[in-house]
């Protein structure tokens, strides 16, 4: 019998009846645990949790800002981790004892260096919330691919403000590749986007590149003249959550100026879709995926269809001829939540942080 559940009235044809010794209280009177397993997504624009039950079925989902600390600061991170439990908690019925395990998904989770800053983040979050579970800690894209797959072999390509992909293979072996943060990866993220679109703005007002809608939408963001434009490019400088928040957000604008017909905004999004699906067949073939592969996608850069995914497409089949690309069975944050109530599902291999 599945704990918390009680049997049916009927079994294998024959009535059952409560005891009817005197003193023995009602079946309806005695309180059966229910375990709770929290998972985390924890990205560089928004902090996700889900809190699910032993069937895996989600209870209260909890969300606030961002947790990736190369971004915000470990006390930061922390804080908004704790927010997001703190919401969740405060819309159920669920106690902080009450959650057997957690797993968390950390943006920014990228190498032994970073276990550290990890643990202490989850640390005081969880301890700020009343939890005493025990929890592991995998980089984002782990819990992405988990809850894309269900814990089945496939790839998960990841494209929001970073970009990312994981895959697990037929013999559990697991693969990444980019990821590699702003200034030197995540090629095909939101944040690359929003960059190449504001250097091509910059350079269509210079002369020094084609004309492009694109300028239309810098003047609207930082201002009319030349004078205002060099004073938002210097507040660029104050903090390196302000400059990325201000870079990824006009990837938007670029993905509209394409739709226009706008031809570097286009040239823009074909490069970042090729982009993508190169980093999506490097992990397909490290782990040795190379016929029947599948992909999933995930991340808002590749959630709508545009020039972008159609680039993403051919790219990829012209890589992996036969590659499949899949809908996600969920998202990260029930991967995670996956995770905590099937440890066995992790890749053992992956990089990981306990406590």
């Amino acid at each position: 019998m599945q704990p918390g559940f009680l049997p049916s009235s009927k079994t294998a044809g024959s009535e059952f009846r409560q005891p009817r010794d005197v003193g023995l209280l009602p079946l309806s009177s005695y309180n059966f645990p229910v375990a709770y397993f929290l998972g985390i997504d924890g990205g560089a624009t928004k902090t996700h949790i889900v809190l699910s039950n032993g069937a895996g079925r989600p209870v209260v989902e909890g969300q606030s800002g961002p947790s990736n600390y190369h971004i915000v600061g470990v006390e930061q991170a922390a804080a908004n981790l704790s927010a997001a439990i703190s919401q969740a908690l405060a819309d159920s019925a669920v106690v902080p004892d009450g959650v057997k395990a957690a797993c968390a998904g950390m943006a920014g989770f990228d190498g032994a260096s970073d276990r550290k800053n990890v643990q202490k983040i989850l640390t005081s979050a969880l301890e700020a919330s009343g939890m005493r579970c025990s929890w592991r800690s995998l980089n984002d894209s782990v819990v992405a691919w988990a809850g894309a797959f269900h814990g089945n072999p496939g790839a998960l390509i990841a494209s929001g403000s970073g970009a990312v992909a994981f895959a697990v293979g037929e013999n559990g072996r697991s693969a990444r590749a980019d990821g590699f943060g702003h200034w030197l990866g995540d090629a095909g993220s939101g944040y690359d986007i929003g960059r190449r679109g504001l250097r091509s703005a910059l350079a269509a007002l210079d002369g020094r590149g084609p004309a492009t809608r694109l300028t239309e939408q810098f003047r609207a963001v930082a201002g009319n003249s030349q004078q205002e434009w060099t004073g938002w490019l210097a507040e660029l400088d104050s903090s390196i959550s302000h400059a990325h928040e201000q870079l990824r957000s006009f990837a938007p604008s670029v993905a509209e100026a394409a739709a226009g017909g706008d031809a570097v905004a286009r040239t823009i999004m074909h490069e970042a879709g090729t982009a993508l699906a190169s980093t999506a067949a490097a992990v397909l073939r490290k782990v040795g995926l190379l016929t029947d592969a599948k992909v999933a996608t995930a991340g808002s850069v590749l959630k709508q269809p545009s020039c972008l995914y159609q680039a993403f497409r051919a790219a990829l089949n012209a890589h992996l001829p036969g590659c499949q690309i899949v809908p996600a069975r969920a998202g990260p944050a029930r991967g995670a939540a996956l995770l905590a109530r099937s440890p066995g599902l992790v890749p053992q291999d992956a990089l990981q942080a306990h406590g």
